[in-house]
């Protein structure tokens, strides 16, 4: 489908146009997937949570709103990113894990060489939406650099057309975002993108 057809998708949805959300989240369904998958790996394992269920609960949430958040396709991947990140919150919220452990998992001897790795890479997600909420709070501009970046997995250059100013202009404002995450959030901001 073309850009031009996708633009009209997303301006039939943000006038509450339900079919046309059918349409386009059927249309960029294996994007979004791609960044479903990309949520579901940056936090860990999520119990009851799998790629397309993640999908799914997404599109049921943004359904659910009335009119669609974003004008263009990189502010919708912005806001389905936010959707998705949103409900692999609340899984993680549900599983208790703070209260059980966090992110501990029993495993045999022979098996804790390849577990240690992939323990040591998790963010803990409850701690980064904290922190995303008191950045986007302080900076919307760097928080939505960070939302289009890291949760709808926009790539540089895209963000950049997005806000009309050249890469190096969005890499200069990375380098500010990570750094207000990073004192946000201490050490953990390292392993985010």
């Amino acid at each position: 489908m073309s850009q031009g057809a996708i633009t009209q998708l997303l301006v039939d949805c943000s006038g509450g146009d339900a079919q046309a959300l059918q349409r386009l989240y059927a249309t960029l369904y294996p994007e979004i997937k791609r960044v479903a998958r990309q949520r579901l790996a940056q936090s860990g394992r999520v119990v009851g949570l799998n790629t397309t269920a993640l999908v799914h609960e997404g599109f049921l949430r943004i359904a659910e709103q009335e009119g669609l958040q974003g004008a263009s396709r990189g502010q919708f991947f912005a806001y389905v990113g936010r959707v998705l990140r949103s409900v692999v919150i609340d899984h993680v919220r549900a599983e208790g894990r703070d209260k059980r452990g966090g992110d501990a998992v029993m495993v045999t001897l022979s098996a804790a060489e390849q577990v240690a790795a992939v323990s040591s890479e998790m963010v803990d997600l409850i701690a980064l939406d904290r922190a995303l909420a008191r950045m986007q709070v302080l900076d919307q501009g760097l928080y939505e650099l960070i939302e289009m970046l890291s949760f709808a997995g926009l790539t540089i250059a895209e963000v950049a057309l997005l806000r009309g100013t050249s890469s190096r202009t969005v890499n200069r404002e990375l380098i500010k975002a990570r750094a207000l995450l990073q004192e946000l959030l201490g050490d953990a901001a390292g392993t985010l993108r």
